[in-house]
């Protein structure tokens, strides 16, 4: 099970092999006796494609979950309640796994030695369970219905600039007093338009849309720009604290309310969580974000809008 579980989350025999540190006629060989042990056909295999069978999709789901289970099992009888092990992959925004969750992680790793974190930092949302993610820091949604969200933290947006930027001229107190060409705006990859800034002062609403000649794919490249005098940038809170903090920039329109981003621990579903998934989002809310751990979990069924950091 564990063999075929590798070869369908890497996408080919070889990589599989690598992964598993086996050589390739090996892993064929697993498949093949699974393949006749079981009577069916799971994968469709030819010199460059590798393709899942019904039967294979329904057999892989049932593997993930059970290897979960064993996961725990021993866990719990081996090393104890308290220890994790294996290998924990994790999928997270750039910004985020820059500022926050990759120094945060250390406190982990020590924490927990006989468990090998492998970090991804990726603003791409493709699918998790056919490359093998065991746990995703999303935004707001996932479009998945075998995924379940976990909420874990929900900040603000802010507008900053570089104090050099902002001399010799008066302190904005309405968005309307913002040019939008001053504005550096941030891109998905599915656009090249830029995200507008929704602001709201009581019944008030206001946009900007940004027209400045620099836009980026991600919010740690935009405060680095706006540390230099690039301009105004609207990044959530949490990611420019340490630069408000230390003075490399200075909020403007805090009258104003901003946008509010909410963070998600995503994992597939499951009857059994990982031992080692459930104290990775444990960590998360008691050690990073400061938010008390909760049980509660919700199916997302479909897509909403979907934001990025």
């Amino acid at each position: 099970m564990e063999v075929f579980v590798k070869v369908v989350e890497a996408g080919n025999l070889s990589r599989a092999a690598e992964n598993l540190r086996m050589a390739n006629a090996s892993v064929t060989n697993w498949i093949r006796n699974l393949e006749s042990h079981l009577g069916v056909t799971l994968l469709h295999r030819s010199t460059r494609h590798m393709k899942l069978t019904e039967e294979g999709a329904t057999y892989y789901k049932e593997c993930r979950e059970i290897l979960a289970r064993v996961e725990e099992i021993e866990n719990s009888t081996i090393m104890g309640r308290t220890a994790v092990r294996g290998t924990l992959r994790v999928d997270m925004p750039i910004a985020i796994g820059h500022q926050i969750l990759g120094p945060s992680l250390v406190a982990f790793a020590k924490r927990h030695p006989d468990l090998n974190t492998v970090v991804n930092l990726t603003n791409s949302v493709d699918d998790l369970i056919h490359r093998g993610i065991d746990v995703a820091i999303r935004m707001d949604a996932v479009h998945d219905g075998d995924l379940v969200a976990r909420w874990i933290f929900e900040d603000r947006h802010v507008v900053c600039a570089a104090p050099q930027f902002l001399v010799g001229q008066d302190i904005p107190k309405h968005p309307a007093a913002i040019a939008p060409r001053d504005c550096m705006g941030y891109i998905t990859t599915a656009s090249t338009k830029p995200r507008p800034w929704v602001m709201r002062s009581g019944s008030e609403e206001f946009n900007i849309e940004p027209a400045h000649n620099l836009s980026f794919n991600s919010s740690d490249a935009l405060l680095q720009s706006a540390c230099r005098g690039g301009g105004y940038v609207y990044v959530l809170h949490v990611l420019a604290k340490d630069f408000l903090k230390r003075g490399d920039l200075v909020s403007v329109l805090d009258d104003w309310e901003m946008e509010t981003q909410t963070f998600y621990a995503v994992y597939p579903q499951s009857r059994f969580v990982a031992p080692k998934v459930r104290t990775f989002i444990e960590f998360l809310q008691r050690d990073v974000f400061e938010t008390e751990p909760t049980s509660a979990s919700r199916t997302i069924p479909q897509l909403v809008a979907r934001r990025h950091a």
